[in-house]
């Protein structure tokens, strides 16, 4: 009798012990630790404290000292000690262990919806890891005119050209460049960029311009500054573009310089006002100069993280580049940076619980030099 007792003591400790003995094993895989080290660790950390108990009780008492210390160890450790080092990730990893043993499948529902039975857990920690976040659109306040700046503009209405200078080092040239809300990019010929001192190198990156005389291919460079009246925008990309340019202007002024302001065009004055944004997504130029790609860990369970590397090719630091991880769904930003010069970086995020992607896709949400 006593020994049925016993067994019956050490079946139901047992139990109880799988749960932090599955939920270290799957936080074990969240961390990409190998499976060994995985495997090992939670077991000692789960029935070791039992065995040692066991091993210095008495005999006859071993079994039932064995499983009372398994069930209270191990009800500390699920409800007290995950909590305090794993906050918020009890249940994932719970759910991600209980998938290994092939009870789960991956990105499924356990059976019984098993990891939404588990008690709630306690707020002990605040958790370490952070989930990418859903795309959002800011609202912003209302537009203040305190910082409008009107320029005078010439041409019929139809075509109009405004003084822009451009600053590469110590060196200024002020132009008259064709306001044009069509172009992307802002194009110099390459009379003007020698006058700025700017080399166009061989590994320029490339772009095609669709200009009012045909698709043309142009290099692009940075330019330090550009102004417009005693507003300025930094790290600006230049296309070159000789067709681009004409007898009245050096060449078009695109939105990756306008689309920093509110305009407001002004016919019976004959003047654009630029009011600076709130926001500047200076995206158009950085993505021209770094690179952004991304791998993506199917992890057992409802789980899945990505990992996001900007590489930048400038010569100026990037502050950030929030990248966007798309799938069908839903969307998720996950920020990079800052990138120094030269370099790399990447950031690892866990994406929410969705269901299950055929693939993956990453683009470039926001930026900023």
């Amino acid at each position: 009798m006593r020994a049925a007792v016993a067994a019956a003591m050490l079946a139901a400790a047992s139990c109880v012990a799988m749960l932090p003995f599955l939920s270290l094993i799957g936080l074990g895989v969240h961390r990409g630790g190998a499976g060994w080290a995985v495997s090992g660790s939670a077991t000692l950390l789960v029935f070791g404290p039992a065995l040692i108990a066991g091993a210095v009780a008495l005999p006859d008492r071993r079994s039932s000292v064995i499983a009372g210390v398994l069930a209270a160890w191990a009800g500390l450790l699920f409800q007290l000690v995950l909590p305090s080092y794993f906050p918020g990730e009890r249940a994932a990893g719970f759910r991600s262990g209980v998938a290994l043993l092939g009870l789960g499948s991956d990105l499924g529902e356990l059976p019984g919806d098993l990891a939404r039975q588990l008690p709630d857990e306690p707020s002990i920690a605040r958790p370490a890891a952070e989930e990418a976040e859903p795309v959002r659109v800011d609202t912003l306040p209302p537009p203040s005119d305190e910082e409008a700046l009107a320029i005078p503009y010439e041409g019929d209405g139809r075509r109009m050209a405004v003084p822009v200078v451009f600053r590469e080092g110590d060196t200024e040239v002020e132009l008259v460049m064709m306001f044009d809300t069509g172009a992307t990019y802002t194009t110099l010929s390459q009379r003007d960029l020698d006058a700025l001192g700017i080399v166009v190198g061989a590994d320029a990156p490339t772009i095609e311009l669709h200009t009012a005389n045909g698709v043309r291919t142009a290099q692009l460079v940075m330019v330090d500054e550009v102004w417009l009246g005693n507003l300025s925008v930094r790290n600006v990309a230049i296309a070159t573009c000789e067709s681009c340019a004409s007898g009245e202007t050096a060449g078009l002024l695109g939105l990756n310089v306008s689309g920093g302001f509110n305009l407001q065009i002004d016919a019976d004055r004959r003047e654009v006002r630029f009011r600076p944004r709130d926001r500047f997504d200076r995206q158009l130029d950085v993505k021209l100069f770094t690179e952004i790609g991304a791998t993506y860990e199917r992890l057992p369970g409802d789980r899945v993280e990505v990992v996001v590397t900007v590489d930048n090719l400038a010569d100026t630091s990037v502050e950030r580049v929030v990248a966007q991880v798309s799938c069908a769904e839903g969307s998720w930003t996950v920020p990079v940076g800052p990138v120094p010069a030269g370099e790399s970086a990447s950031q690892r995020r866990a994406l929410p619980p969705h269901g299950r992607c055929r693939g993956y896709q990453v683009s470039v949400a926001e930026a900023a030099w």
